[in-house]
């Protein structure tokens, strides 16, 4: 509002300029050619009363002419109140209305040739600025025979037309173009609190609203005169929070459904693995032990074998339902000042494997604030994670540690871009056994310590894992 008042104030401005510069002009213009026809004319009576009825442009001769013939043009700059200069046709300057020298009172003493060239090729006037906004208006004067006697120059100044009545006017307009922003200003002002304090209020009623609890949103309370069209607004948003308050409910639920149903699915699919040898395993004694033929000795031999194997299965089992349970929830356990060289050696020391390297790399001893155990395990899973992905014989393994980071680097195949992607995505495993939440405890760990977690993986050079505790 206030910019199209401003605008428009503008655009009146400078059509009311534009207009004054034009009346100006044609009235400059307009004065000029009356005047000129004036001096034309008293100039021609002062030459016929000096040298009688014939005129030529031999006259213009001080022989000729007699010596009131300067009066005579004194009087007529006094009567038409312009200075003006006789020229005789060749250019050469005659005599002028002043009695000061022809340079200061800007007549000057040869006419310019292009002036009279353009005279002599029918121009009938011919103005030349001289500076200053003034300039000088050259005719010819003519005899009764309408043959050219001699060049007239009129020193014009251009005036404004009616300077002080216009200054006023434009300081009234200005007036009235200040009082009218200044309305307009006040206007704006009350339409704009008129909105905003309705507005102001709908938005601190909507911060206190929360659509994400099960019982019903309270719905929001606008009463405000002359705010229609903000009362409607607020019944169309407790409609709308409703609705989303419904929807937010539903799809939390579908998702807690699917979240189940997918951990289900994965805790049966890794509990079966080991059930199937054991069931396997079990009924192979039962039907040794049914046969009568068989030793006590071979009998005994195959329990002790599936002793073992059960044993391995078993704890198996537990494994599994360990990483599942402290992916669910981690353990809340003690944080607390722990040496970083003490624990790695430790985890490095209980994950060597032969035919495979495993090197811990620190040069100074750092204690950094951590949960032990879940630092071990996130260690373990990381080593585990490297060997896991070398595999073949002659691998190498290294771990780095510095006071700001531990890093975990293997030389194995790297990850192809899409399995890089879902590297920290829980029950994802490019392997055929594995639960796939090695990487997903490893970062649920590093959250809660507000570690940062990263990795880089090339192609054939290998993968490097990173802990940085300075996130």
């Amino acid at each position: 509002m206030l910019a199209v008042t401003a605008l428009g104030i503008f655009l009146v401005a400078a059509a009311t300029l534009i207009g004054f510069s034009r009346l100006d002009a044609e009235y400059n213009s307009g004065r000029l050619v009356r005047k000129e026809a004036a001096v034309a004319k008293s100039l021609g009576f002062a030459l016929r009363g000096v040298v009688g009825e014939t005129v030529e442009a031999t006259s213009l001769s001080w022989t000729v002419m007699p010596g009131d013939f300067a009066d005579r043009i004194v009087e007529i700059e006094a009567v038409q109140g312009l200075p003006l200069a006789v020229y005789r046709l060749d250019g050469s300057l005659f005599v002028t209305s002043s009695v000061e020298s022809p340079s200061l009172t800007g007549f000057p003493t040869e006419v310019d040739p292009e002036v009279l060239i353009a005279l002599a090729q029918g121009a009938g006037r011919l103005e030349v600025p001289v500076g200053d906004g003034d300039y000088l208006a050259y005719w010819y004067q003519v005899n009764e025979a309408e043959r050219p006697v001699a060049l007239v120059a009129l020193r014009y100044e251009a005036r404004s037309l009616e300077g002080d009545s216009r200054d006023a006017f434009l300081w009234s307009l200005a007036g009235v173009f200040g009082l009218v922003f200044v309305v307009a200003v006040g206007l704006a002002l009350l339409l704009t609190q008129s909105i905003t304090r309705p507005l102001e209020r709908l938005g601190a009623l909507m911060e206190r609203m929360d659509v994400s609890r099960e019982e019903r949103v309270e719905p929001l309370r606008f009463e405000a005169s002359g705010s229609g069209e903000i009362a409607t607004l607020v019944e169309r948003y407790n409609r709308m929070a409703e609705k989303a308050r419904a929807s937010a409910l539903a799809l939390a639920q579908t998702e807690r459904e699917s979240a189940w149903r997918e951990m289900a699915m994965q805790v049966a699919h890794e509990i079966k693995n080991p059930l199937t040898p054991m069931k396997l395993g079990i009924q192979q004694l039962e039907r040794r032990a049914m046969d009568e033929a068989q030793e006590a000795e071979a009998l005994r031999s195959q329990i002790v074998d599936l002793s073992a194997t059960l044993q391995g299965q078993i704890d198996l089992l537990v494994r599994i339902a360990d990483e599942f349970s402290t992916l669910a929830r981690l353990p809340q356990g003690e944080v607390a000042r722990v040496s970083l060289r003490s624990v790695l050696e430790s985890v490095v020391s209980l994950h060597q494997r032969a035919g495979q390297d495993l090197v811990l790399e620190m040069a100074s001893d750092a204690a950094i604030e951590a949960d032990e155990d879940q630092l071990r395990r996130m260690l373990g899973n990381l080593i585990l994670n490297a060997q896991q992905a070398v595999e073949e014989k002659g691998s190498r393994v290294v771990v780095r540690a510095t006071e700001q980071m531990i890093e975990v680097e293997d030389d194995g195949p790297g990850m192809p871009q899409e399995v890089a992607e879902r590297a920290f995505e829980p029950q994802f495993t490019t392997r055929g056994s594995g639960s796939g939440l090695g990487l997903a405890i490893v970062k649920a760990i590093c959250d809660r310590h507000g570690w940062r977690v990263e990795f880089e993986s090339i192609s054939v050079t290998g993968t490097a894992f990173r802990i940085l505790f300075d996130a």
